[in-house]
């Protein structure tokens, strides 16, 4: 959905460039003849995105992402109408029905324009581009995206959503098609002025020259905890008023720089505001995981579509809620989260699809949603009033008439006032939860996109081995080895790179600097848990092709995409957060942790080379770069190394499940043993920390090493005396496993 459903009609980047306004009175529209302009010409029934295959059947003469169509653009001297959607879009379904399914629209469109269509998620460096433009001119950007080109793809208008009427103070989508139409044809030299302008602008954006100095990381750090702390809702949680998002970016910044700080506010907006999204309406309380975003401020009513990223980026921040709080409620939403994944977003081959839309049968959220006497009907009688008070349902329901399950009332309190003891409460709403799950599983089901995405797919990995640290569950390590095993033979090309997306085995994307930055993060979290050298060589292989092809070794950070691959006609950067963190932000935290695995410098001082690049940014507008200042935290403060120096016949594993209880982000685990040290693995790993005869764990931090650990119940101690906050006591978290 678009960010903001409004869109702005002046474009300028100064005064007197394009600007359309809405006018009262009939549109200036010109007569369309239907059967001349609406035939259906359509090009994208051989693609593969279930986006575009959800347009295939329109009346426009839609034609993908390739050169036919700015060809075609220059032969007949139009501009090009470019449209940017993603399946699960309920903005871009209801654009579609409205405007490109209609043979009038569809008339203009086909003809005054060359009408392309993109699926985001396939393209992000499209995306980023025209997003980028959309956001500079209008101050507002989102999907679906709505963009007009010159034929050397350059834009000079757009906006999100244009309604096929003008209403809410929007100018009518057939308008705006007539205005830019009129304006293109007698006022060429204008738009010809106004896109060299914004090519030279988009062209030099995001090339900061480095500063000679490193930013004032402390000044940085604390700036972004004030934004942070003077935007939160201290009510509901969040970072926000309506509509709320997740904002696992800034939540992981805080709970990095408590770790490092002990700053115990940043600790606490992230257990609140996670409490709260765990206990509303964005997450599915019948079948788990999360929806995109919250429409209000209470965190009640979501946008219903599930979108593979936002799961996998929310599961390792409640897996460390768990870890600072000792609350099992943290555990349990991480848990029902990515079983929601592992049931249906993975068929057990491949690898995780990418999103369920909000809509079926027409109708946005409507299998998630409970009519009053659909629940009195099947629920067990004798636990329907416990049911019905613990998840807030009423005969009017809380949306449209119906009931968004959200959690009302605490347990303790259901606890107090019956009796039943709070094992047989939750056992009691369990079972009829899996009532409705099993009745919701034989409605119309939400339209899949079945997409398997690098980037994505790291992100769900790494989750899985988060959450196999505070778990016995053997699904999660070994979904996280299979699919990881999948993506190391499909996904990888013979000359070292990675594609982005599989369209079919003769047809594939490029790989953009997000895939290879996630995935080498995955491979980083593999080898912490398995210690298998093969993953940490996979990373450090890939890292090296990112620096070879991606690295803007003027300017610092990544390009979004390689040298080759280039399908724009600038190449951009990822500097800042969105949806997801920036993929120049993730290489850098990975370039940190290698650094430390490896003991590669050149990885140090690519990650310095960033930060003095984005020192104003990161000093003034930390808010755009939460998860740039994660790495900044782990490069300031430095990784936690951690040593565990075995017996030939010792495994560890008491070792490693005493380590796991605690929170550590960004870890550097190294297991080792006499004459078995790879050579891969950083020697100061190693230097004096191991034993012949024992088996025991050193834990260093910022130069200072502990005495062997011979006894896991000692771990903790050891903590404390680094300073390290890491919570959960020794006592709970022996009970916690």
């Amino acid at each position: 959905m678009a960010n903001s459903r409004g869109s702005g009609f002046t474009i300028g980047l100064r005064k007197g460039s394009l600007a359309f306004h809405k006018q009262k009175g009939n549109s200036s529209m010109s007569p369309v003849k239907k059967d001349s302009d609406s035939g259906n010409f359509n090009h994208l029934s051989g693609e593969k995105s279930p986006y575009l295959q959800q347009h295939v059947a329109n009346p426009v003469n839609w034609y993908p992402w390739d050169e036919e169509a700015f060809q075609k653009a220059s032969l007949e001297k139009k501009p090009v109408l470019l449209s940017i959607g993603y399946s699960a879009c309920h903005w871009c379904h209801v654009m579609a029905h409205e405007s490109f399914e209609n043979d009038t629209i569809a008339g203009i469109m086909n003809r005054y324009f060359i009408s392309t269509k993109v699926d985001r998620e396939e393209y992000p460096d499209v995306d980023h581009l025209y997003q980028t433009f959309i956001q500079m001119t209008t101050g507002r950007g989102g999907w679906p995206l709505t963009v007009f080109l010159t034929a050397e793809k350059v834009p000079f208008y757009g906006g999100t959503y244009f309604p096929a009427v003008a209403r809410y103070g929007m100018i009518s989508f057939p308008e705006l098609l007539q205005r830019v139409h009129d304006i293109y044809q007698n006022e060429r030299e204008r738009i010809v002025q106004n896109t060299s302008e914004i090519k030279n602008i988009l062209q030099t954006m995001d090339r900061p020259e480095p500063s000679p100095e490193l930013p004032d990381f402390e000044k940085a750090m604390k700036n972004l905890l004030g934004q942070l702390e003077n935007s939160y809702d201290t009510t509901c949680g969040g970072f926000s008023s309506a509509p709320k998002f997740p904002h696992t970016a800034d939540m992981d910044f805080l709970l990095n720089y408590y770790h490092y700080t002990g700053q115990q506010n940043a600790r606490n907006m992230v257990l609140f505001t996670l409490k709260k999204m765990g206990e509303g309406g964005i997450f599915d309380q019948v079948g788990g995981g999360f929806h995109r975003y919250s429409t209000d401020e209470k965190w009640l009513v979501p946008h219903f579509e599930k979108m593979l990223y936002d799961n996998a980026l929310l599961i390792p921040l409640y897996v460390n809620a768990f870890r600072l709080s000792g609350e099992e409620f943290y555990r349990t939403v991480a848990v029902r989260t990515a079983d929601f994944v592992l049931r249906e977003l993975y068929n057990g081959e491949t690898g995780f699809y990418s999103t369920l839309d909000a809509d079926s049968e027409g109708r946005e959220g409507k299998f998630y949603l409970w009519d009053y006497e659909e629940l009195n009907t099947n629920l067990k009688k004798q636990s329907l009033d416990l049911f019905f008070d613990f998840y807030g349902v009423t005969p009017e329901g809380n949306f449209e008439g119906m009931n968004i399950l959200y959690v009302s009332r605490h347990l303790l309190s259901l606890v107090k006032n019956g009796s039943l003891a709070p094992d047989e409460v939750e056992k009691s709403l369990e079972l009829n939860r899996q009532i409705l799950l099993t009745r919701r599983a034989g409605r119309i089901q939400p339209g899949l996109d079945d997409k398997v995405l690098l980037d994505w797919n790291g992100m769900m990995i790494s989750a899985l081995w988060s959450l196999h640290q505070v778990t016995d569950d053997v699904r999660y390590p070994d979904t996280a080895q299979k699919v990881t095993q999948f993506l190391l033979r499909n996904y990888m090309s013979s000359r070292g790179s990675v594609y982005h997306y599989l369209k079919d085995k003769q047809e594939t994307i490029a790989g953009y600097i997000d895939d290879y930055a996630w995935f080498i993060q995955a491979l980083l979290d593999g080898f912490d848990a398995l210690q298998e050298i093969e993953l940490l060589q996979r990373a450090d292989n890939l890292t090296q092709f990112v620096l070879q092809n991606f690295q803007d070794k003027v300017n610092g950070g990544f390009y979004l995409t390689a040298k080759d691959s280039e399908t724009t006609f600038v190449r951009m950067k990822s500097n800042y957060d969105s949806s997801t963190p920036a993929g120049n932000s993730l290489m850098c935290l990975n370039l940190v942790r290698l650094a430390a695995y490896t003991g590669n410098e050149q990885y140090q001082q690519t990650a310095e080379m960033l930060f003095r690049s984005l020192k104003n940014d990161l000093e003034n507008r930390g808010a755009a770069l939460p998860s740039l200042l994660k790495a900044v935290c782990l490069y300031y403060y430095s990784p936690v190394e951690i040593t565990v120096s075995l017996r030939e016949d010792d495994s560890a594993p008491v070792y490693m499940k005493a380590l796991n209880r605690y929170f550590l982000p960004q870890r550097i685990v190294v297991r080792i043993s006499p004459g078995k040290i790879p050579a891969l693995i950083n020697p100061a790993l190693a230097e004096g920390r191991i034993l012949k005869d024992k088996s025991a764990v050193f834990i260093c931090h910022q130069r200072t090493c502990s005495l062997p650990i011979f006894d896991p119940d000692h771990i903790y101690e050891v903590f404390n005396d680094l300073n390290l906050k890491v919570d959960m006591d020794r006592d709970r978290a022996a009970g916690q496993k």
